[in-house]
């Protein structure tokens, strides 16, 4: 999922609960985006799904875009099966997952994303770092909790304050 838009005044919001959270601004444009990265949009590439589309809607080159990544789950949590850990590490490198003792590997969604961003060609990405399953006493964690709530990320352009009334 994502949404754009170069609307003063426009908020846009997506809603999480242990996905990665990607928000996008164009200080020159101006212009934001916001995109929601779960495992399979992480690898189907959505960063860089994001990134493009501000550049073929807004003009935006990827180089002045600045990046957010809210909070999501950490590798310290997110235990996934060793076919998908292959494919994270076949598309990613093996940066983005731990393989403890257990055998069972560990997935840093996360890195993934930002990593994604890198190759297309975003330079300033701000990590929020904080692992949702971690802090359920502040975020909602479908893994850590099940059924539960979640986390709205919004993203928007706020009007000039110089051209006020």
């Amino acid at each position: 999922d994502g949404l754009l838009t170069d609307d003063i005044g426009v908020a846009l919001l997506l809603r999480f609960a242990d996905c990665v959270p990607i928000m996008l601004y164009d200080p020159l444009r101006p212009a934001v985006g916001l995109a929601h990265a779960g495992w399979q949009g992480t690898l189907d590439g959505i960063a860089r799904q994001a990134v493009v589309a501000m550049r073929d809607h807004f003009g935006s080159d990827p180089a002045r875009l600045w990046a957010g990544i809210g909070p999501a789950i950490g590798r310290c949590c997110y235990e996934v099966g060793a076919d998908l850990g292959r494919r994270f590490a076949e598309r990613f490198g093996e940066q983005v997952l731990d393989v403890p003792a257990t055998g069972q590997p560990r997935l840093d969604l996360a890195a993934a994303n930002v990593l994604a961003l890198r190759e297309a060609g975003v330079h300033q990405i701000e990590e929020a770092g904080l692992c949702t399953a971690c802090r359920c006493e502040e975020f909602f964690s479908h893994r850590a909790e099940g059924r539960t709530g979640r986390l709205a990320a919004i993203i928007g352009l706020a009007p000039d304050a110089s051209q006020s009334q």
